[in-house]
């Protein structure tokens, strides 16, 4: 984790982004919390805390929610630590929930994930489901672990979203969009079900549906989360498939402004977005631009398993037929011989 720089007494103040929720369960762990929340404030932190108890912590809910879809502030590096070591403290009272802190200065980005780790039934079972999901052939007992965890308690919305995750990757796809679809109703602030239900509904061929969930995803997270860029990019391609090219061009070519690092899951699908933009620009009738799209497609190697050679060979074969440039039979050829039925199909026309 980067450290913060000292900032304290310094201009400009650091920039600092909060999101999340916490649920306690019950009255009496609710009012532990609310009377610790006070007594820390009163004896140790004083001025430190950059949210007001009055602000975050809703009574009938029994729970702490951070202004949504997130909050941006500005202070100094005491009031950093203060407020993230307060959240500390509390959030080991919570039987679910999650609070993502970041704190930016001079293009260092610090990140603190807090979540709850402690004996209690449902919080114990959730955690091995997260941990199975992560092993070879541990998918069944995943489900299993986080269907106990929500049988402990009925409002464990993101056991429900890891168990949609689970039932998505075994192709259970009807009880996945059950389960994105409960978390989202527990707790609609929360990302991950959004774009795991987007993710089902583009199976199904439910374009519309699936770009709004894509949509409700970047309102929810933010662009330092590689889950932001995913859903652009699987926006994008669902307007595409919309035929609604001019809306999918900026999403398109947003995401391939970014510079991902190698470690960011986005890195390897660049290939795939420059395939969906050079449709999209043929779409409105751009072939040239569409040509230098689908030729950055092909040149980029990483992601060949999220686009095979034979879809890129026979979609620049569909801009040179159109655009009457010569090659396009050899396209057509090469992505037949892949195996790209389409192509097969085109060539016997011709």
């Amino acid at each position: 984790m980067a450290q913060v720089p000292n900032m304290i007494n310094t201009t400009p103040p650091l920039k600092m982004i909060f999101k999340g929720r916490l649920e306690f369960g019950n009255t009496r762990t609710y009012e532990m919390v609310t009377k610790q929340w006070n007594t820390r404030l009163e004896t140790y932190f004083k001025s430190d805390i950059l949210f007001k108890g009055e602000d975050i912590f809703l009574d009938e809910e029994y729970a702490l929610t951070l202004p949504q879809p997130h909050s941006v502030l500005y202070g100094t590096e005491k009031a950093w630590r203060g407020t993230t070591d307060m959240l500390r403290e509390i959030v080991q009272f919570a039987i679910v929930g999650k609070l993502q802190c970041w704190c930016i200065y001079n293009g260092v980005v610090t990140e603190i994930i807090l979540e709850p780790k402690t004996d209690k039934g449902a919080i114990l079972e959730y955690w091995l489901g997260c941990e199975l999901v992560q092993k070879d052939g541990g998918m069944e007992e995943a489900s299993a672990a986080l269907s106990r965890a929500i049988d402990k308690y009925q409002r464990h919305a993101l056991a429900y979203e890891r168990r949609g995750y689970v039932n998505y990757k075994l192709g259970n796809f009807k009880d996945a969009l059950y389960d994105f679809s409960k978390s989202i109703d527990i707790y609609p602030g929360n990302p991950e079900p959004h774009y795991g239900r987007g993710k089902v509904r583009m199976l199904k061929n439910e374009w519309e549906a699936a770009a709004q969930d894509f949509e409700h995803t970047l309102k929810r997270s933010i662009a330092l989360q590689p889950l932001f860029w995913l859903a652009r990019l699987k926006k994008g391609e669902c307007l595409v498939h919309c035929k609604k090219y001019n809306e999918a061009i900026p999403e398109l070519e947003q995401y391939l402004k970014r510079d991902f690092d190698k470690e960011n899951p986005n890195f390897r699908r660049r290939r795939r977005a420059w395939y969906l933009l050079g449709k999209a620009l043929l779409g409105i009738g751009k072939v040239k631009e569409a040509l230098n799209a689908i030729n950055q497609s092909i040149a980029i190697r990483e992601g060949v398993e999220l686009l095979p050679e034979s879809e890129a060979l026979l979609q620049r074969g569909i801009v040179l037929k159109q655009s009457g440039a010569k090659g396009f039979q050899n396209d057509f050829e090469a992505a037949a011989a892949l195996g790209n039925v389409e192509a097969v199909r085109m060539l016997k026309e011709m």
